[in-house]
């Protein structure tokens, strides 16, 4: 019997380590590839709290969930990461739950509240935008790209960067580019403007399947995450270059198209479906403290015959003298 035979906990159920090692490969096979890291990231991190103790997935308590929720927070990890870790975690568990692999008596997740942190998200103004446009960046191509692509994403309703770098000539339909979302598989239609037809016909190659220079097909995840990282940072030079944001990245342009189109208040369902996503909940998100100058200006509308009547008051009583009742 070897060592590990004999540390192998006993009782019913798979292993934690084996159970999450099969569905990071389970994903993998379906191409979801960052639901598998989170999976590998978040049983990694529970298995080094448990000082690398090989356990039961049926072992877990709620005690243990909890522990681990401070765990995650003792090593300065964002409210966000935490949370992902821990959903992925509790994904594993109901999996090999809901196979009916152990039988559960309570629940180590029933307990857990997870509330995401809404962090400040920073669109670009319309004159950062324009100046973006209007920079000629011929002997940085990398940079060029970089800047093409963040405002063919910006003309595309904010399309994803892993959208962008896979659209083919098979997704230009007439005049329409049709594509499914790679996150959601929700399809999206978008008409082709002239600045797009205009970075379209910049980069085209009868030698290459894909519109853009970036993919490859024989590309595997790890050289798209290269890919991406490369075009982030190529984006974050972009921005400093321009002044126009200390932390540009592929996302900001869809954070910019989605607040501008609501300041040009587009209906929050027509944002939704442009932006390819499930629910209207996840597009409302964008615009926490995005909409604060137009709340402002809303608030003195509606408040302004109360404001103008105590402001009146004011004026009367600076007028007549000081009204001794509130001293």
């Amino acid at each position: 019997m070897t060592k590990r035979q004999e540390n192998k906990p006993k009782g019913k159920g798979p292993l934690l380590s084996g159970y999450i090692r099969q569905r990071v490969a389970d994903k993998r096979q379906m191409g979801k590839n960052s639901t598998a890291d989170l999976y590998l990231a978040a049983g990694n991190h529970f298995l080094e709290f448990q000082d690398n103790r090989e356990m039961l997935l049926c072992g877990i308590t709620p005690t243990m969930v909890t522990d681990f929720q401070g765990y995650l927070h003792s090593k300065g990890l964002k409210i966000n990461t935490i949370n992902s870790y821990l959903s992925s975690l509790r994904a594993v568990y109901n999996a090999a739950a809901d196979d009916k692999l152990f039988r559960v008596k309570l629940h180590p997740f029933h307990k857990l509240k997870l509330k995401r942190d809404m962090p400040v998200k920073k669109p670009l103004s319309e004159q950062q935008v324009m100046a973006m446009a209007t920079t000629d960046f011929r002997d940085r191509p990398e940079l060029a790209l970089a800047t093409d692509l963040s405002l063919f994403s910006f003309m595309a309703y904010g399309m994803p960067f892993v959208d962008m770098v896979l659209l083919t000539k098979k997704n230009i339909r007439g005049q329409a580019i049709v594509y499914n979302r790679h996150k959601t598989g929700i399809e999206i239609r978008i008409e082709i403007t002239a600045g797009m037809w205009q970075i379209i016909r910049k980069y085209e190659s009868a030698d290459r399947e894909y519109l853009f220079p970036v993919m490859f097909a024989s590309a595997t995840y790890g050289q798209y995450k290269a890919m991406l990282a490369s075009h982030n940072e190529a984006l974050k030079e972009v921005g400093r270059l321009l002044a126009v944001s200390d932390n540009l990245t592929s996302y900001v342009m869809r954070y910019t198209w989605a607040s501008e189109a609501r300041r040009q208040h587009v209906d929050i369902a027509v944002i939704s479906q442009a932006l390819g996503h499930t629910s209207e909940k996840t597009t409302r998100g964008y615009f926490n403290r995005l909409d604060q100058p137009e709340l402002d200006l809303a608030n003195r509308r509606i408040t302004d015959s109360v404001n103008r009547i105590l402001a009146d008051k004011v004026k009367k009583k600076s007028l007549g003298g000081m009204d001794r009742t509130y001293l």
